[in-house]
């Protein structure tokens, strides 16, 4: 007998956007760019969207742009995750069972309704309790929060310290709000060809939206006070309601405390000495994992479970970073390097065009002279320091990093800065990487120089003897720090799969022709169209 065996959320990660607006962002994808866009190859594109009636059931609609901002209040995102069922003989191995999307039909045919569905909801925030390495500086949905499948109004999820905190971060009274969870009510789907949007929009399958908080900021009395460092108040009066006493407010981490990187907090002048201290000040990010339980017949329950992160909002949507969730999530993947290995010589060409389009992209939003300024290396090491400067160059100081006496710069030379190209360095990355963005010229590059790539390319979490968060050579990606403020890289995966291409097309020409092309994927190949579109005829 075919019965629900499992369950799984669709997507089982997502991210939220904070934002000030009670408007959600719109949907739009990521598409090839028709435009005339020099940074890039991408564009935005608004795509379906659901709007929540008051029922708590969706209604489809096209927009015809997207927007981001209501006057100075940005539109957060709030994303859906469906619920799907694994059906089949419970006996019988997992690769013989079905997916389906989880409907209230489905549940009916096995036998119960909606309310056999909860919804648990943890959400935290333990950015202070990380930092000053307090633990009970955790706020959040303490108990978690549980919704019935049958309940579809939105359900504020309010942010308190755990029963029994010692002196708690947040007072007995008072709460930070993390935003709220709906459970979507179920909706019949139009007869077919009666629908006005796509048929991949269900509006039967059972899903949940989780709406983010605002963006805000909360802090102690003192926290709401102008200091010596702004004169604007970190936070307003009516959110400075945190308990001084919790040991947040004026931590130093004196003994060991303050896991590295210790200035992304708020701080204060603590003493003549010119140490610092936290402000107390903490935001109201949070992580969320919400577990979903189905009871069925005959005392079976099945379970999974989703996770949202919650991020403040994104500046530059229609770039594409050239490291993901994704490549993180592969570099952890134990399928991932077999997967690698396998790639053919094509598709190995067509990651590495997509990788280096994404750094162009990321490099386009980068002022390079300014981050140069701030982190570059100097005075430079003798591994790094050449002997003369380039001829006719203009980056000074010469003996900082990117500079003139800096071994990494290619010959080509750089002018100084001036009223007509005040950024002279952030104008040569993107003309370059606008050039490495192009694939055969990646190829003659490799060629030419065969050790570049690898010179150039910081290996996975690589740190020099001497190198700092504030002196960092112009190794690829340059200037540009990680979560532990060390020098930001690639993934492992993403490094191995780069180093790969290059053995590969470092290969004798007739060897490297040996390497059958495998068919190219559908996305592949849709990429291929799109860019071949774009050349003049």
């Amino acid at each position: 007998m075919e019965v629900i065996c499992d369950l799984y959320c669709v997507p089982p990660i997502a991210v939220a956007r904070l934002g000030g607006s009670s408007t959600p962002m719109v949907a739009f994808d990521w598409t090839a760019s028709q435009r005339a866009r020099s940074e890039g190859e991408t564009a935005i594109e608004p795509s379906w969207s659901f709007t929540v009636l008051p029922d708590g059931s969706l209604d489809p609609f096209l927009p015809r742009r997207v927007t981001f901002r209501d006057g100075n209040l940005v539109r957060p995102v709030c994303p859906f995750v469906e619920v799907w069922a694994r059906i089949g003989d419970p006996q019988r191995p997992p690769e013989t069972w079905t997916d389906a999307p989880l409907t209230e039909a489905l549940l009916q045919r096995h036998g119960v309704g909606p309310s056999a569905l909860k919804f648990t909801v943890d959400a935290r925030n333990a950015k202070a309790a990380r930092r000053a390495e307090l633990p009970e500086l955790v706020f959040g949905t303490f108990p978690p929060v549980v919704i019935s499948g049958d309940t579809h109004n939105p359900v504020a999820l309010a942010g308190t310290n755990p029963i029994g905190t010692p002196n708690p971060l947040i007072p007995a009274g008072r709460s930070i709000p993390l935003g709220s969870l709906q459970v979507i009510r179920s909706r019949a789907n139009p007869a077919p060809g009666r629908a006005t949007w796509p048929s991949t929009l269900d509006l039967e399958v059972i899903r949940f939206r989780y709406t983010p908080a605002k963006g805000r900021f909360y802090g102690p009395p003192a926290a709401a006070t102008a200091t010596a460092e702004s004169a604007v108040p970190a936070v307003t009066a009516a959110r400075a309601f945190l308990n001084p006493a919790a040991r947040w407010f004026n931590a130093t981490g004196a003994g060991g405390g303050f896991v590295i990187p210790a200035d992304t907090f708020d701080m204060q002048d603590a003493g003549a000495d010119g140490s610092t201290a936290s402000l107390g000040v903490i935001d109201d990010t949070c992580e969320l994992r919400v577990d979903i339980e189905l009871a069925l017949p005959a005392a079976r329950v099945v379970r999974t479970h989703a996770t949202v992160f919650v991020a403040p909002p994104d500046f530059a949507p229609d770039r594409r970073p050239f490291l993901t969730i994704a490549d993180e999530l592969n570099d952890r993947n134990a399928d991932a390097a077999p997967r690698s290995a396998a790639m053919s010589a094509a598709e190995l060409d067509e990651w590495v065009s997509d990788l280096f389009s994404r750094i162009h992209e990321t490099v386009s939003l980068m002022n390079v002279d300014f981050w140069r300024s701030a982190f570059g290396w100097q005075p430079l090491p003798p591994k790094y320091r050449a002997a003369n400067p380039l001829p006719g160059d203009g980056v000074a100081p010469a003996d900082q990093a990117m500079g003139s006496r800096d071994s990494l710069r290619t010959l080509v030379t750089v002018p100084a800065p001036s009223r007509g190209l005040e950024l002279p360095l952030s104008e040569r990355a993107r003309a370059h990487h606008r050039a490495l963005a192009d694939l055969q010229r990646l190829k003659n590059l490799v060629r030419q120089n065969p050790e570049r790539l690898r010179q150039l390319i910081r290996a996975p979490f690589e740190v020099e003897a001497g190198e700092s968060r504030n002196a960092q050579s112009m190794r690829m990606p340059p200037f540009m720090s990680h979560s532990n403020a060390g020098p930001l890289t690639l993934s492992a995966w993403q490094y191995a799969l780069v180093m790969r291409w290059v053995d590969l097309v470092l290969q004798p020409q007739e060897e490297a022709a040996e390497v059958a092309p495998a068919e190219l994927s559908p996305e592949a190949a849709a990429r291929r169209e799109a860019v071949l579109g774009r050349l003049p005829p």
